[in-house]
């Protein structure tokens, strides 16, 4: 095979879980010219300088613009012999890719629309997404992964400048959690952990261990969440203005991390950090961070509702969005101090740290 595609339209998070194919495909065709489809800039510079991929192309967002048209007509002329879809797309995807650009080996689920897929899986709510897409992939390819894998590049350029903000902050050789509160995803922000939660998480664990320092990040569309959490707890600096790459080295130096439902869950699962994650509107089962030393944490509250996402509850919630702000800070300090104590048990076991694979 000569050329293959991967499309992934939907988040950064949704992209870090499509990494295990993106690895598998590299395994099985190292010679083949790998390009990847994305829908955002964020989601292009994670795997900009990966050695799993050759080309990325940014795919336009609304499916009515005229530029999704061209963007498939344009994809003809890269000659691509397969396709693998790895999110659900509308109907039309699958026909432009057929169609347009003249794609023989269409790969994905849906449901719906089998007739547009040369080889179509099923998703399945209660199936983790990494296991449906690399099951998806095992339909077509015949190989079965049992163990993904996560290589997220991070450039020595990046591991510096984040080490010298680290530094700045005195946070130099200090031993520290990073916590995200933020989320970008959602009609308003249900995802999101309420600040007051984050601080009593920080306190409580100040008192297990008052040398432990903690990292609040804040991405571009987190900024007016940053505000709400000054004064900063002794305990915590805050870092906003990274680059992803500088993230990802902050993320990969973190002791533990805490975050609501978000990209930076995954990517720190993926780099093999122990991850504790709130959820509330969205589906754990199929979304949550892959990983041994991943823990999920759900409001005790037995919400009928849960989860809303993919319904007609999804941004208006009837229950002012208990399902995150009953969670409580021990729910999280247990799961993080479990996360923990798995982490350490694999890498006793191992004799070295645990893989990206866990």
């Amino acid at each position: 095979m000569k050329s293959i595609g991967v499309y992934q339209n939907w988040g950064l998070g949704d992209l870090v879980m499509t990494v295990p194919v993106l690895a598998e495909l590299r395994r099985l065709h190292p010679e083949a010219r790998i390009v990847l489809m994305v829908h955002g800039r964020p989601q292009g510079e994670l795997l900009a300088a990966s050695p799993l991929v050759d080309e990325i192309l940014q795919i336009p967002q609304s499916y009515k613009d005229v530029r999704q048209i061209l963007f498939f007509a344009r994809l003809r002329a890269k000659h691509l012999d397969a396709v693998f879809v790895g999110t659900r797309v509308a109907p039309l995807v699958a026909f432009m890719l057929r169609v347009v650009s003249g794609v023989r080996v269409v790969v994905g689920d849906g449901n719906r629309h089998g007739f547009l897929y040369t080889v179509q899986n099923r998703v399945r709510p209660g199936v983790h997404r990494v296991e449906r897409m690399l099951e998806t992939l095992a339909l077509w390819t015949g190989i079965r992964v049992d163990r993904p894998v996560f290589p997220l590049p991070i450039s020595d350029e990046d591991r510096r400048s984040a080490a010298a903000v680290l530094a700045a902050k005195g946070l130099a050789g200090r031993r520290y959690v990073a916590h995200h509160p933020g989320s970008s995803r959602g009609r308003g922000n249900e995802k999101r952990l309420p600040p007051t939660l984050v601080r009593e998480v920080i306190a409580a664990l100040a008192e297990r261990d008052p040398d432990l320092r903690h990292v609040l990040l804040f991405g571009p569309a987190d900024q007016e969440l940053r505000e709400q959490f000054e004064p900063l707890p002794p305990q915590a600096v805050a870092l906003t203005g990274l680059r992803l790459g500088e993230t990802e080295a902050v993320l990969a130096g973190a002791a533990a991390f805490v975050g609501s439902d978000s990209a930076l869950g995954h990517i720190a699962a993926a780099l093999g950090v122990p991850t504790v994650t709130a959820v509330g509107p969205s589906n754990p089962a199929e979304t949550r961070p892959w990983g041994a030393s991943t823990r999920v944490v759900l409001s005790r509250e037995d919400l009928a509702c849960r989860p809303c996402w993919f319904t007609p509850l999804h941004g208006n919630c009837p229950h002012r969005g208990r399902c995150m702000t009953e969670i409580t800070p021990d729910q999280i300090v247990d799961a993080l101090l479990d996360a923990l104590s798995t982490k350490a048990a694999d890498a006793e076991t191992r004799g070295s740290p645990p893989s990206r694979s866990d």
